[in-house]
């Protein structure tokens, strides 16, 4: 393992500590430390498996055991969507803890898992799981990333409509996060690296792809300019996905957004 010695000493104490409350039914290390890539730079994913009975519990005291991991923070914020948050020492050390009510818990949700505790093995027989790299899978069908693409994207007309700019660059990020996840879909990715690590589980292709999109700052030319090159790149890529895997395509929705954009634009999104 590399990384300082801060890191370490979370690490020794989510191993040795943590497992002292009956509650907790298993550790692990993902991101940079569970996949073995870590380095000085890399924070700390600490990951708990809980009984359900005691999920509302930590999803109230979850500070308390960050203090237990990190010692004194100058920021504990909870992470929006989970049980648990964020924490940042006074040097800086950056530790998140999530904790994962049993019944909702996926021992391949990450890609990379480094087992600390398991109190009766059943969690991870395995033990500890190696990083897929992105390794191409089975192509899959991303539905609820099709339908966020072409939400977002009609949504651009009431944006700039109002001359949201900063709301339309930030839109454009939005909608690229879709078209990523129809990539990953593509070559059958399911186990992502964090949010911070993309690389590995894109093909030269598609990096390139994604690295193509035009520039966006706040001017609308620019803005429409950068959807109108995802959108392209989605059609394209979405009807073949949806041919391979035998799941219908969203015509009517897509040519409803596409008429949207074109009368309000007057030009093509396609």
């Amino acid at each position: 393992m590399t990384g300082d010695a801060g890191q370490q000493r979370v690490i020794e104490r989510a191993r040795t500590v943590l497992p002292a409350d009956e509650r907790i039914l298993a550790v692990y290390l993902a991101g940079s430390y569970g996949s073995g890539e870590a380095d000085s730079f890399s924070d700390v994913d600490v990951h708990c498996v809980v009984t359900d009975e005691s999920a509302a519990w930590f999803e109230e005291h979850w500070t308390e055991l960050m203090a237990q991991l990190a010692g004194p923070t100058v920021l504990a914020e909870r992470i929006p969507g989970l049980i648990g948050g964020l924490g940042i020492t006074p040097d800086w050390l950056h530790v998140d803890l999530v904790i994962h009510p049993l019944a909702g818990f996926d021992r391949l949700q990450y890609d990379g898992v480094r087992v600390l505790f398991d109190r009766d093995g059943s969690h991870f027989p395995d033990g500890d799981q190696p990083r897929q790299g992105g390794r191409p899978g089975t192509p899959y069908w991303p539905q609820g990333a099709v339908n966020l693409f072409f939400y977002f994207l009609g949504n651009l007309v009431v944006v700039l409509g109002r001359d949201e700019r900063i709301v339309g660059n930030q839109g454009v990020g939005a909608v690229r996060d879709q078209l990523i996840a129809l990539m990953l879909a593509e070559r059958g990715v399911r186990r992502t690296g964090g949010a911070k690590r993309l690389n590995a589980f894109l093909s030269d292709e598609q990096r390139a792809a994604l690295e193509a999109i035009p520039a966006a700052g706040a001017d609308p030319a620019d803005i429409i300019a950068a959807n109108q090159y995802m959108c392209r790149e989605f059609i394209r890529r979405g009807t073949t996905l949806a041919e391979e895997t035998g799941n219908p395509w969203p015509q009517a929705f897509v040519d409803a957004t596409l008429t949207h954009l074109r009368q309000h634009f007057t030009t093509d999104f396609a």
